[in-house]
């Protein structure tokens, strides 16, 4: 039989126990969707100056296809938090997000993003001129 001054003690080893495992778990899932967030943020500005810099189109096309890639990817929590904006810049279409990506976990600060991505505009790379914009 165990001694009168170890009772009680597995429960209050097991509190210290879980409340450290779950901080560790709590801790590793918001990494994770802080990486997952930032790299959605990331490839909707890959792609929204793909769009911009297609022939015929420009920056503000851009914008709107990498907002609304962000809004449906990851919802309007992080859209409403991480402002894109485009430009155009001699022959290039920059576009350029910046924010914050919202915390789950309360009390942990969110992650602050500054990002950028361009393309150059397609009619720059047509050589001889470039035909006419089909209509539609």
């Amino acid at each position: 039989m165990s001694g009168s001054g170890e009772r009680g003690a597995a429960v209050v080893e097991f509190v210290l126990v879980a409340v450290v495992a779950l901080t560790l778990a709590l801790a590793t899932a918001q990494f994770a969707l802080f990486l997952y967030e930032r790299n959605v943020v990331m490839g909707a500005l890959a792609e929204g100056a793909r769009v911009g810099a297609a022939y015929g189109r420009g920056a503000g096309a851009g914008e709107r296809a990498a907002a609304t890639l962000v809004r449906e990817a990851v919802g309007g929590r992080v859209a409403g938090t991480v402002r894109i904006r485009g430009r155009a810049e001699g022959d290039l279409v920059v576009l350029d997000a910046a924010g914050e990506l919202p915390s789950f976990v309360p009390g942990v600060p969110g992650l602050p993003v500054r990002m950028t991505a361009s393309m150059h505009r397609e009619e720059r790379l047509c050589t001889g001129g470039c035909p006419a914009r089909p209509a539609g």
